[in-house]
């Protein structure tokens, strides 16, 4: 009966150092993806901003 108890002690420990794992794991996923999703705005935000440009050089080559 004791060596059932001490497996099944050892098995739930196992459990918790994978669940805290997958939480730093999961940590660093969503850091990473914030970081990216921040640059990919940025990114959207620049190219908004050309375009725009863009568009009024062109409405004022068609007015001029």
């Amino acid at each position: 009966m004791v060596n059932f108890e001490e497996k099944t002690i050892e098995s739930f420990k196992a459990a918790k150092a994978d669940v805290d794992e997958l939480k730093r794991s999961m940590n660093e996923w969503i850091i990473f993806l914030d970081n990216s999703l921040r640059d990919v705005k940025q990114q959207v935000r620049f190219l908004e901003k050309r375009v725009s440009e863009l568009e009024s050089e062109i409405e004022t080559m068609w007015r001029g």
